[in-house]
């Protein structure tokens, strides 16, 4: 029974664990996000005073403008791929509080220890 404990145990640590690197890689994100959003905006900005002071698209052809469409498209397509898998990752790992709930449960409650139905019915024939 206590191996079986132990393994819960060391299974429960291991999830925590890959939900706490996940959450890192989560905030990381996040923050990189944002850092990207603000260069954005500011190159915007610096795009439209050039293209206001010379009139011509601040020096860019069609052609690079096009191309820097193009990647603003990939890089929300990842965005959106990125919020994606972080929404399977929520609903497929359990939280810390479900955790923690679910290590009380097998440390104070300990299921298996309990015996089925048909284990008591068997034992109560064999003692007959």
């Amino acid at each position: 029974m206590s191996d079986n404990n132990s393994s819960s145990s060391q299974d429960i640590k291991a999830l925590q664990s890959s939900i706490l690197v996940l959450s890192e890689k989560i905030k990381y994100l996040v923050h990189n996000e944002k850092i990207l959003s603000r260069n954005i905006l500011i190159l915007n900005k610096k795009v439209a005073a050039k293209a206001d002071s010379t009139g011509n698209s601040a020096g860019f052809n069609s052609e690079q403008m096009q191309q820097i469409l193009t990647e603003i498209k990939e890089i929300k397509s990842k965005i959106r791929n990125i919020e994606s898998s972080l929404e399977i990752f929520s609903k497929r790992y359990a939280k810390a509080e479900e955790l923690k709930e679910m290590k009380y449960i097998i440390d104070n409650i300990n299921p298996l220890e309990y015996t089925t139905v048909s284990q008591v019915k068997t034992l109560i024939k064999e003692n007959k």
